[in-house]
C-alpha cells in the first residue's frame, strides 16, 4: 500500500469540534505539583538547596542547556512535523518547526492545553481530522520511546554485570524485554500479510456511521474515531521507523549529556549505569499531565534515583540540580516557542483565542 495518505483536506468533510480540557483536567496537574512541593518542603532544608544552587558552577551547564534547548526543539520538529508531512498532509519545514515549538509556551503553564493546540493547528490550517493527527503523534511517541528504552536497556543490562547499582535488579530487564516484544510485535503485525486488510477496515471505518440510524449510528460514530488512531500505523513503512527512531535518540543523548552536567554542576557524581536509566525517566518526566511546566514528577523521581537508590549525596543536593536542569529547560523552550507563537496563534485563531475559548466551553 502507498505510504502517502489522500489529501486530508479531502477526508475531513465534515467540520470535527475540538473543545479545551476541562477544569477537572487543568487542575490536577496543579494538585499533584503542590503535593509534590509540600512533601520536599516537608523533608528537605530549602534554605540549604538554595545556597548549594547560588554556589553553582554552571561553566558546563549553561552551554549543555542551550545545545538541549536547540536540541529538543528541532528534532521535535522534524520527527512529529515530518509524521505529519508523512501520513496527514505536507507541511513546510516552517510549520513543522511553528507547529511544534509555538505551544512550548503555553506548556509552561497550561500543558493539557498545549496538547490540544497541535491538533487544533492541523485541524484548522490543513483540515486534518484530530483522530488521523493523533495517530500520528501516538505512532511518534511509541518510537520516541524506542529511542528511549534503547539507552535504558544498554544500562541495565551492563549494570547487571556490574552490580553498580544493586537496586537495579532483573526485574527490569524483564520491563525492556516486555517493551521490545510489544514494539516489535506491533512493527510485524503491520507489515505482515494483514495489513491491506487492516489498513481497508480502518480507512472504511472513516465513515462508520453516516449511512446508518438509531443506536448502530451512535457506536459506529464512536468507535470510527477510535479505530482512526491506528490509521497511522496501517500505512507507515519500516523506513519511516527507523527516520523517526534515529532522529529521537538525539534528544536521549542531549538530555543525557545536559543533565549530567547539571550533577556535576552540584557536585554530585552518580555512577554511569544509573545516569543512563535514571535521566531518560526523569526527562521524560517533564511531560507527564501531572506536572506544571516540569516541576513536580522530575523532582520527585530525581530524588528517588540519586538519593534513595544511588546515595550520590544529600537530599538538598539532588533536589537542587533536579530544579536548576527543570528550570534550564524550561526558559529554554519557552524563549524558543516565543520567536513562533504569535504567527501560530493568528494562524490557528483566526477569530482571536478568546472568543474560540468561549466557543469551546
Amino acid at each position: 500500500m502507498d505510504s502517502e495518505p489522500r489529501n486530508p483536506v479531502e477526508v475531513a468533510e465534515k467540520p470535527e469540534k475540538i473543545t479545551k480540557p476541562g477544569m477537572v483536567n487543568q487542575l490536577i496537574p496543579y494538585l499533584i505539583t503542590a503535593a509534590i512541593f509540600i512533601y520536599l518542603y516537608l523533608t528537605i532544608d530549602f534554605g540549604k538547596m538554595f545556597h548549594l544552587l547560588a554556589s553553582a558552577n554552571l561553566v558546563w551547564f549553561i552551554p549543555a542547556t542551550v545545545l538541549m534547548t536547540v536540541v529538543f526543539a528541532l528534532v521535535d520538529s522534524f520527527s512529529f512535523g515530518q509524521a505529519y508531512s508523512w501520513f496527514n498532509t505536507k507541511l513546510s519545514t516552517y510549520e513543522k518547526i511553528e507547529l511544534r515549538t509555538a505551544p512550548y509556551v503555553i506548556q509552561v503553564t497550561l500543558a493539557p492545553l498545549a496538547e490540544v493546540l497541535f491538533v487544533l493547528y492541523l485541524w484548522r490550517r490543513k483540515g486534518i481530522s484530530p483522530a488521523h493527527a493523533l495517530s500520528s503523534s501516538i505512532w511518534t511517541v511509541i518510537n520516541d520511546f524506542a529511542s528511549v528504552f534503547t539507552a535504558l536497556t544498554l544500562a541495565v543490562v551492563y549494570n547487571l554485570k556490574t552490580d553498580l547499582v544493586p537496586e537495579i535488579g532483573v526485574w527490569w530487564l524483564v520491563v525492556m524485554i516486555v517493551f521490545w516484544v510489544f514494539y516489535f510485535g506491533n512493527l510485524i503485525f503491520w507489515h505482515s500479510p494483514l495489513q491491506p486488510k487492516m489498513a481497508g477496515w480502518i480507512e472504511r471505518s472513516h465513515q462508520a456511521g453516516l449511512d446508518q440510524k438509531g443506536a448502530r449510528k451512535i457506536i459506529l460514530r464512536v468507535a470510527g474515531p477510535l479505530i482512526q488512531l491506528l490509521r497511522t500505523f496501517s500505512i507507515a513503512r519500516w523506513y519511516h521507523y527507523l527516520w523517526v527512531y534515529f532522529v529521537r535518540l538525539f534528544i536521549v543523548v542531549a538530555a543525557v549529556i545536559s543533565n549530567y552536567a547539571a550533577l556535576r554542576a552540584l557536585g554530585l557524581h552518580p555512577p554511569l549505569a544509573l545516569v543512563l536509566i535514571a535521566i531518560p525517566i526523569i526527562f521524560y518526566a517533564h511531560f507527564l499531565p501531572i506536572n506544571v511546566g516540569g516541576y513536580g514528577g522530575p523532582q520527585a523521581l530525581s530524588i528517588l534515583f540519586f538519593y534513595e537508590i544511588g546515595q550520590c549525596g544529600s537530599k538538598e543536593a539532588v533536589a537542587a540540580y533536579s530544579f536548576l536542569w527543570s528550570t534550564g529547560f524550561l526558559v529554554g523552550r519557552f524563549l524558543f516557542g516565543a520567536v513562533f507563537i504569535r504567527g501560530f496563534m493568528k494562524k490557528t485563531f483566526p477569530e482571536g483565542f478568546r472568543n474560540w475559548r468561549r466557543q469551546a466551553q
